[in-house]
């Protein structure tokens, strides 16, 4: 498929899940990614799911657990395309995402988390300092993932503007 006609798919709808408890964010690291990539639990929103409903599946299909709150939904999307690769992987479906996010407090301690090892390697707490450079990467999929995820940080009055 050409790039022309990868222009003209459609959007998938998709949640991120800022995930936090106490003073330090939840990171996961996707299977097939580089050592350095990390982002927020996220997945698709299947049709008829609410987005509190797409949260709480992704987390329990990604985490293996279900001890998490939604404390909030954000104001602020995101839309991008991804790459070559992820269309590819996609089924040529979608030209990329349209990106909602939740505010998510995770109740459980760490032996609850039971990642998924079919989607996903490894999973780490980290704070806010740290959070910046694991989601900040030049690659079309994370066009503008920092920045927003800063700005629903400030909405919910995490960080300060």
């Amino acid at each position: 498929m050409n790039t022309k006609e990868i222009s003209k798919l459609p959007y998938r709808n998709n949640v991120c899940c800022i995930t936090f408890k106490d003073d330090k964010f939840l990171l996961i690291q996707n299977k097939s990614w580089p050592e350095n990539w990390w982002k927020f639990p996220q997945g698709g929103i299947d049709q008829g799911e609410t987005l509190e409903e797409a949260g709480s599946r992704e987390l329990q299909e990604e985490l293996g657990t279900n001890k998490f709150e939604i404390k909030g939904k954000s104001v602020n999307t995101n839309q991008y395309d991804w790459n070559n690769e992820s269309v590819k992987l996609a089924g040529y479906r979608w030209r990329g995402q349209i990106q909602n996010y939740l505010l998510v407090e995770f109740l459980g301690d760490n032996n609850d988390i039971k990642i998924n090892p079919e989607e996903t390697q490894q999973y780490k707490w980290v704070t806010l300092e740290e959070l910046w450079p694991s989601i900040d990467h030049d690659d079309k999929n994370f066009t503008n993932y920092k920045n927003t995820i800063e700005k629903v940080l400030q909405e919910f009055e995490i960080i300060k503007n």
